[in-house]
């Protein structure tokens, strides 16, 4: 969407209240997508962990209990924690395969270990975000979510592999193409209306239960012996420290999934702002920082409680560009009917009961989605020969140490946790790989000044010298000169609008050549409003009304591009300028 085009598509705002029916309706729809893959999820893993049926339902319980919870949290903002935006929390296939590894290791005791100190690491992450914009590149994060998707997955096939010898042969076959195909149709949008496309979930599991039931694979005597309300505490696992040499080795992937959800969560969470509003605004990383602190509450209190890890669904903008609804009652009322769910024993029952074939085609689509969008996020960015070198690498690297073909024989005992994870191997790889490109790069340089007008001087002969030293010509050098001093005067200008007074604050600029181009970077401690908003509305102000229009206007001439990134307590203005030898 152009800078400055209203978005007539969205009917209520975040600010906004639907009619309490609408909320209710709106509610309810956007979260029945996402309990199939909760209840997808949740079985494969406390199935394929060994874990018996009492505590498969405390599972359950607990995840639709803390995802409503954090549902509904995230559509405030208390301090630091909350989006303020509708989004939805679920557990997710993301952590498949870490969360199995640590019931077979170790149990649910290993499993919450694993995820508090997981979550409180990204506590520190999250605080620390703005140091991290140049190393999750979309080649990084493209490649661990393709790594994400494909070591799922083989762990998924391996488990529908092994089919009880009391099943008919041809029963997960009928159960798993039923819902496979049924799913693809919907997806494709073929003989359905592509407005039913987010039930294709829904009504492609119901159809392979159908098929499970006639050839008589559906078991419902846990639907019947369970009563209507109650609360499921005999599977509770307690809880426990579990700090030994399997839980070590299993930390690491666990730190990268959570790495790579949150890097998905991010980029959700942009989309998420920029479509929920008529008038279109730049993305406000505090809102993303406020969201993943209070994932990492919610998934302390999971691990607390026994569960699993949860996440935002990446399927926030969908439901919001499908709907037109943005409200953040949307959020509180969905997130309240996952709770109301949790306490109807009987609905648990008859989720735990769909057959795993299902179940798996479920996840096979979903999976092979994800797939292609982190594919399309890697090829979005560029691939150059040394990135694509990374991307093959790591890939490959990855998949062959998660089927135990490189090595095998060297790989025993403690080291087997940590070197047969495939998602550990390959994240590791393509970040190194990524950094060495970094350095091996154009070299960049920075100055250190006041957050003043009077660093002017200073500023204006630090980006001289540079462009010099890059062999610009004199009408280019002016141009990044010019750029950089309205860069500044504009950053001035938007924090005199904080009434705060934080003392002395610090600039600092850093330069590097990307081909035809400089990249200036100003990283200060300012508040105040967002500057990409302000220049991307210039044109709704014909007249310039003082100085600081002056500022925005001269700043949107220079820069071929400008981007604000607004932390908390630090903020990062970006600017391109284009030049010639």
């Amino acid at each position: 969407m152009a800078a400055g085009q209203e978005n007539d598509n969205i009917l209520y705002q975040p600010d906004e209240s639907p009619p309490p029916m609408a909320c209710l309706v709106h509610g309810f729809q956007s979260i029945m997508g996402r309990m199939a893959s909760l209840a997808a999820s949740t079985a494969i893993i406390v199935q394929a962990g060994g874990e018996p049926d009492s505590y498969l339902v405390w599972v359950y319980f607990v995840s639709l209990v803390v995802c409503g919870v954090g549902t509904i949290a995230q559509t405030f903002q208390v301090w630091r924690f909350g989006s303020g935006y509708p989004v939805m929390v679920t557990n997710g296939s993301a952590y498949i395969a870490v969360c199995i590894s640590a019931l077979a290791a170790g149990g649910p005791t290993m499993l919450a270990c694993l995820v508090i100190v997981s979550a409180l690491i990204q506590f520190v992450l999250v605080a620390r975000l703005s140091l991290l914009r140049r190393f999750l590149t979309p080649l990084v994060t493209g490649t661990v979510l393709m790594l994400l998707a494909a070591t799922v997955v083989m762990v998924l096939f391996d488990k529908l592999a092994h089919t009880p010898e009391d099943v008919p042969r041809m029963g997960p076959v009928a159960i798993a193409g039923t819902a496979f195909g049924v799913m693809l149709l919907f997806r494709l949008g073929l003989f359905v209306p592509s407005s039913w496309r987010q039930w294709g979930p829904i009504v492609g599991i119901l159809a392979g239960c159908a098929v499970a039931a006639s050839m008589g694979m559906f078991d419902f005597k846990p639907f019947l012996d369970a009563p209507l309300i109650g609360l499921p505490l005999d599977g509770w696992p307690g809880f426990d420290v579990n700090l030994s040499a399997e839980f070590w080795a299993l930390l690491p992937g666990f730190v990268i999934v959570h790495l790579a959800v949150a890097v998905s969560s991010i980029s959700g969470i942009m989309v998420v702002q920029q479509i929920a509003w008529r008038r279109p605004r730049a993305t406000d990383f505090r809102v993303i920082q406020g969201a993943l602190n209070l994932s990492g509450l919610t998934n302390i209190m999971a691990a607390a409680l026994g569960g699993l890890p949860n996440s935002i669904t990446r399927g926030n903008a969908g439901r919001i560009s499908l709907t037109g609804v943005a409200a953040r009652e949307v959020g509180i009322y969905g997130g309240a009917i996952m709770i109301g769910i949790a306490f109807l024993p009987k609905f648990i029952a008859l989720v735990i009961a769909i057959p795993p074939w299902a179940l798996g085609a479920y996840l096979i689509v979903n999976l092979s989605v994800l797939f292609v969008q982190s594919l399309q996020m890697v090829v979005s960015d560029g691939l150059d020969g040394r990135k694509s070198l990374a991307l093959g690498v790591a890939f490959w690297l990855g998949l062959g140490f998660q089927n135990q073909m490189i090595f095998p024989e060297l790989i025993d005992g403690v080291w087997a946790s940590l070197l047969g994870n495939g998602l550990t191997i390959g994240s590791v790889t393509v970040i190194a790989l990524t950094l060495l490109l970094e350095v091996t790069g154009p070299r960049s340089r920075r100055l250190r000044v006041d957050f003043d007008e009077k660093s002017l001087p200073e500023i204006d002969e630090f980006l001289s010298g540079y462009a010099t030293k890059q062999g610009w010509n004199e009408a280019s050098t002016d141009r990044l000169r010019s750029a950089g001093e309205e860069a500044l005067l504009s950053m001035l200008h938007v924090d005199e609008e904080d009434e705060a007074d934080d003392g002395r604050k610090s600039l600092t600029v850093i330069a590097r050549r990307d081909g035809r181009k400089i990249e200036l970077e100003f990283v200060a401690a300012s508040e105040g409003e967002n500057l990409e908003d302000r220049l991307a509305y210039l044109d709704e102000q014909p007249e310039i009304q003082d100085d600081r229009e002056i500022s925005f206007r001269l700043l949107r001439h220079y820069a071929s591009s400008v981007e604000h990134h607004k932390y908390h307590n630090i903020d990062v203005v970006t600017i391109e300028v284009e030049g010639s030898r």
